[in-house]
């Protein structure tokens, strides 16, 4: 039947790309037919083809990740990478490219690049745009759009990207005739690039809330549906009907443009950082939806949406089936784990180790001062300074990136534990200045930045744990947390897990942020390192966290954009974490028991980001559910 999909569910993408057959995906697929056509005039290119036969091949937010990673998507140390530990980088995506345009032949592949290339190592903070397009380039991406971070540095960090690149890039809905450096380069909405002799429109799109999230001046966004009904229309009248929407706003809004734009074929998304999966996951990332995810529309066409995760960890790959009239009748695939079974293609790995050599000499560069010592010797047994300095730089970050409806931030909170911290910092024999060196020794694990959502009760708890092995006056465990956005009083004479006598903690939808009794029953924003996040130092309490977020920065960049926005940074003790009982303080409060305030934060359901992934399958409109004989039909329908 013409414009109906019949969808393979057999997976036939070749095994080294670890990619395996779920039986999920064979339900899925019975539930992806999509009947009608949509009826307007065929295109001869279309005819004459007798349809496309197309790979594709999609990432998004790579945020800067050039080398290989550790697990969670901060650098890979020595060992990790002899263990076969690492994942992703420029190189095993290269190797994927490569592979696929050798096996299906380059004019049948079709490579993608979803937005966010800036950001999250110290390769963007020392490079900027110069790294991103030329990676971007040696890609040979056949179109781009741009991700809200790609705005972080205003219009004069974009312009030199935009002006390096030599691959199509495309934007639908940013409206950039006010600002003229950016206006005079024409960003088009659209590209249309030719694959085995057809025609296929590709339509970019941010998210409306880069206006907020970062500094795009006199840039403004509007609607992406609306922007792209009218770029898809004005496609569908030049007679291009296979059009794919390319952008960067997130899971969410992504299966809203393939329920509501009529002429769209595909949504390849970015933004949330989604991974999406068929079947058994790969490693240890937990699918928020099927791959593709089916969407239904009023006509009952059904539109497939993909997006491949974050970091270069995953590359998606679809094998796509259009028939004559431009309508998608089969498709297979899912995103292809990028770990040590994947090469690192040569070429590539050459490029990265020019840059990375470059990266050795430029961290010696001053990137900030400071006029007293950075102490991190004592931050496994007490408030130290530089403790509170990294602590302080998680919050920013995120301030910085993530501005919500109501308050100054989501997350007013950080706990640092003090094992991060390797190094102080004593910059008085060179004239009080910083270096990148100097803050990649203090934190050398990079790990990446995890925004958690906790109830009050578990924040309580991981104060509790902070001390739960404390012994007074000695270095301990790295357990110990330095904080930002609380105060804590302990009593070490106390049995462990009855040693936190009071504990405030700062508001965050307020206009002038200040402090209150912890509410054990209210939700908490709270940054902390993916090491915690993943329960270490003995934090499991952590672990179990649904609205967790993965961050775009690394600890070590998150503390090097503090040192650089300042300039100059004097961090003092203040009192954040005090004892009695232990010697070290006679002006703690006396209380004895957990306080209850009835002017504390009173939500018990964690605040929602609009580009914050769900942590369990998301059901959309068009997978409603179905009587079991018809799906059981369905299902033997298309394996006989």
């Amino acid at each position: 039947m013409v414009g109906k999909i019949k969808t393979r569910c057999l997976q036939t993408v070749n095994k080294k790309d670890n990619i395996k057959t779920p039986l999920v995906l064979l339900l899925a697929c019975a539930l992806g037919a999509a009947p009608a056509a949509r009826g307007s005039p065929v295109p001869a290119h279309l005819v004459e083809a007798g349809g496309l036969s197309l790979t594709l091949l999609h990432v998004n937010d790579m945020h800067a990740r050039y080398e290989q990673t550790n697990a969670l998507s901060g650098s890979c140390s020595d060992n990790d990478a002899k263990a076969g530990r690492c994942y992703g980088g420029q190189a095993r995506v290269a190797t994927v490219a490569k592979k696929t345009r050798a096996e299906d032949g380059k004019d049948n592949v079709l490579f993608l690049n979803a937005g966010d290339m800036y950001q999250g190592t110290v390769y963007y903070s020392v490079f900027k745009s110069t790294i991103s397009a030329e990676f971007i380039n040696l890609m040979e991406y056949d179109a781009i759009t741009l991700g809200n971070h790609e705005f972080d540095d205003k219009s004069v960090g974009l312009v030199p990207y935009v002006k390096a690149l030599k691959v199509p890039l495309v934007v639908a809905n940013a409206d950039f005739s006010k600002q003229t450096n950016l206006a005079e380069l024409n960003i088009p909405r659209s590209v249309v690039v030719t694959k085995g002799g057809v025609q296929i429109g590709i339509i970019g799109y941010i998210t409306p809330e880069t206006t907020f999230l970062s500094s795009p001046e006199s840039v403004t966004f509007s609607d992406e549906v609306e922007a792209i009904k009218k770029e898809a229309a004005a496609l569908k009248a030049q007679g291009v009907h296979i059009i794919i929407g390319l952008g960067h706003s997130g899971y969410e809004e992504d299966k809203v443009i393939a329920k509501e734009v009529p002429d769209i074929d595909l949504v390849v998304g970015g933004h949330s950082h989604s991974f999406l999966y068929s079947g058994t996951p790969p490693d240890s990332d937990v699918p928020v939806g099927l791959y593709p995810t089916w969407v239904e529309q009023t006509s009952g066409r059904r539109v497939p949406v993909v997006q491949a995760y974050a970091f270069t960890k995953y590359i998606g790959k679809l094998k796509l089936q259009f028939n004559a009239e431009g309508e998608l009748t089969d498709l297979s695939g899912g995103p292809i784990l990028l770990n040590k079974d994947i090469e690192e293609d040569p070429d590539t790995l050459a490029e990265v180790q020019k840059w990375k050599d470059q990266l050795d000499q430029k961290v010696l560069q001053p990137i900030g001062r400071t006029t007293v010592l950075l102490d991190g010797s004592t931050c496994r047994r007490q408030e130290c300074n530089l403790g509170n300095l990294v602590a302080d730089a998680f919050v920013y970050s995120r301030a910085k990136n993530k501005r919500p409806a109501t308050g100054w931030t989501d997350a007013p909170v950080a706990l640092v534990n003090g094992g991060s911290i390797r190094e102080s910092i004593d910059a008085s024999s060179v004239g009080g200045e910083i270096t990148l060196k100097d803050v990649m020794e203090t934190m050398p694990f990079d790990n990446l930045e995890v925004l958690l959502r906790l109830r009050g009760s578990v924040l309580w708890e991981a104060l509790e744990h902070s001390v739960s092995e404390y012994i007074p006056g000695n270095a301990w465990k790295g357990a110990f947390l330095q904080l930002s956005g609380v105060r804590v009083t302990y009593d070490i004479s106390k049995p462990a897990g009855q040693r936190v006598v009071r504990a405030d903690v700062r508001c965050a939808e307020c206009t002038i942020p200040t402090y209150s009794p912890l509410d054990r029953d209210a939700i908490y924003g709270v940054v902390v390192s993916g090491f915690l996040a993943g329960g270490g130092d003995g934090f499991t309490m952590l672990t179990n966290n649904e609205g967790a977020e993965t961050l775009e920065n690394t600890d070590a960049v998150a503390v090097e954009e503090y040192i650089t926005k300042r300039g100059l940074v004097y961090p003092g003790v203040e009192n954040r974490i005090v004892f009695v009982d232990a010697g070290t303080s006679t002006s703690a409060p006396t209380s004895t028991s957990a306080p209850t305030s009835t002017s504390a934060p009173t939500s018990t359901a964690a605040p929602t980001s609009p580009s914050t992934p769900s942590s369990t399958p998301a059901a959309s409109s068009s997978e409603s559910a179905r009587p079991v004989a018809l799906l059981l039909a369905t299902v033997l329908l298309l394996l006989f």
